[in-house]
């Protein structure tokens, strides 16, 4: 009985770091967002002179994952759907992907926070939703 006790507290622990974790995450990716699509360079280095057209581009890309960030998590608080931030997750990480592939078409060098930036908000989603519809399996149909 106290195995038990003490798994449950673990796994509720685990749930509210995960669950900070996540929110930090949120937070950041909409500063960081924000903040490129006015051109401030707070957490991107302000290299608009290298990419020149292309520096439109990346601020278009952070202005849409503002906006994707925005609509999940009001599905996942709405809804209760913990599956919408997993798939969130894995599609950030898919980004970076074709991050390099944009990259390597238009011959440029990205700022490497935003590969971090992806990788962070990516995994901080796939794991807290994850773990969240794992848990919480009575929304599944």
């Amino acid at each position: 009985m106290q195995n038990l006790s003490v798994t449950s507290k673990t796994l509720n622990l685990l749930q509210l770091i995960l669950q900070v974790n996540f929110n930090a995450a949120v937070i950041t990716l909409l500063i960081s967002g924000v903040a490129t699509i006015l051109g401030n360079s707070l957490f991107f280095a302000d290299n608009s002179d290298l990419y020149g057209p292309l520096a439109n581009n990346m601020r278009l890309m952070m202005f849409y994952l503002c906006l994707i960030q925005v609509a999940v998590y009001s599905f996942y608080k709405l809804d209760h759907r913990p599956e919408a931030l997993a798939a969130l997750g894995i599609f950030l990480l898919l980004l970076i992907a074709a991050l390099e592939f944009y990259c390597s078409i238009n011959q440029i060098d990205v700022d490497d926070n935003y590969r971090q930036l992806l990788l962070y908000s990516g995994l901080s989603h796939l794991l807290y939703g994850g773990c969240a519809a794992l848990r919480d399996p009575q929304h599944r149909s």
